[in-house]
């Protein structure tokens, strides 16, 4: 009986006992867990930033140019004939003053003896005329038309020798022979072409410009201009700006800017071949003022929709709201033209969810 009753009593203060000791567990347990979220809300945030540099600014842009001739000039002869000499070859390099072409001069020889003598007796006439004038032998009308003869004659003479002369063609500047017209005996007319000349001093690259970069455009904002050329890969020649037209193209909308280098040393360069433009330059914020190229993810809106940045305290790591001006955004960047300081460093993501005074973690 005894051993009955002392079972049963053990029995029934284990229980709680086991209970308890669970309990005390449980709260030991979930104390332990507090702590280590505590600790992991103590512990600051991840933030990727980025220093504030002009040299974020700098973009670069990609144009398909084609080479031109500085000029493109058809020649031809002033008067008509034979062609005698034609000693040019397309592709051929020729110096200014080079022949080109030349016409049979036998008849335009013969008219400016014609006209040599012609003025000879015409210069006896008025001789004659003037001494009879002299001695009051003929009226002063009579020598008045000897004169008239005379300055007739010399026109003559001098028209018969400038003939003469345009039955040749130099090169009017250093240039490339880009096509034969004609070939050589065959008898023209004047003003038929005959070669056509490209000068070829220097380089020329034309390139088509959007509207809205050619509106932001200004030079002190372009640092650098290179052409690459498919027959020499990976090699960069720099350029300099020659023109500009001033009309869009009215399908592309388009505006064409000429860009000039030297003759490469390395590779032939001719008219019609295409090369690869690169202008790097700084992005363009309002009214064309160039501003520190951020990600647009750094930037995002406060209630009233004014754009702000994080801005870091590299001391504290704490962050502080900055409103800034932003222009025009560019792919995935957009430009701050007004609120930030060279070197600052603001937060490029997770910005949403970041609160005046939080201490992050930068991650550069």
């Amino acid at each position: 009986m005894n051993t009955k009753g002392t079972k049963t009593k053990l029995t029934w203060w284990g229980g709680p006992l086991v209970l308890v000791a669970m309990g005390l567990m449980l709260a030991g347990c979930q104390e332990e867990a507090a702590d280590a979220s505590a600790q992991v809300e103590a512990k600051p945030r991840p933030a990727p930033v980025m220093a504030v540099s002009e040299e974020e600014g700098l973009v670069t842009r990609n144009f398909t140019g084609r080479v031109e001739a500085v000029q493109t000039v058809d020649l031809a002869f002033r008067v008509g004939g034979q062609i005698v000499e034609l000693p040019i070859r397309e592709s051929q390099s020729v110096k200014k003053g080079d022949l080109i072409a030349a016409l049979d001069p036998a008849d335009y020889e013969a008219a400016v003896r014609e006209a040599e003598v012609n003025i000879q007796q015409r210069k006896l006439d008025l001789d004659r005329y003037e001494t009879l004038k002299d001695k009051e032998v003929i009226s002063q009308g009579a020598y008045d038309s000897a004169k008239t003869a005379f300055d007739l004659a010399s026109v003559q003479l001098e028209n018969a020798r400038r003939n003469l002369g345009y039955t040749k063609i130099y090169a009017p500047y250093d240039a490339v022979i880009s096509s034969r017209l004609v070939d050589n005996f065959t008898i023209i007319s004047p003003g038929t072409s005959v070669v056509r000349v490209q000068d070829v001093h220097e380089v020329q690259i034309d390139i088509n410009v959007p509207e809205r970069l050619f509106a932001q455009a200004r030079a002190q904002n372009v640092l650098s201009m290179t052409a690459e050329f498919p027959a020499h890969p990976g090699k960069e020649y720099q350029l300099e700006y020659r023109e500009h037209s001033t009309e869009a193209d009215p399908i592309t909308q388009t505006y064409r800017i000429t860009l000039a280098m030297p003759h490469p040393e390395d590779i032939n360069v001719f008219p019609g071949m295409t090369a690869s433009v690169k202008i790097r330059s700084k992005q363009y914020g309002l009214a064309g003022t160039p501003g520190f190229l951020v990600p647009a993810s750094a930037v995002t809106g406060d209630a009233q929709r004014e754009p702000f940045v994080w801005v870091l305290n590299s001391e504290t790591n704490a962050v502080n709201k900055r409103n800034v001006k932003i222009g025009t955004l560019f792919g995935p960047f957009v430009p701050v033209v007004e609120g930030l300081d060279e070197g600052e460093l603001i937060v490029t993501a997770g910005v949403g969810h970041l609160q005046e005074g939080q201490v992050v973690r930068p991650v550069k």
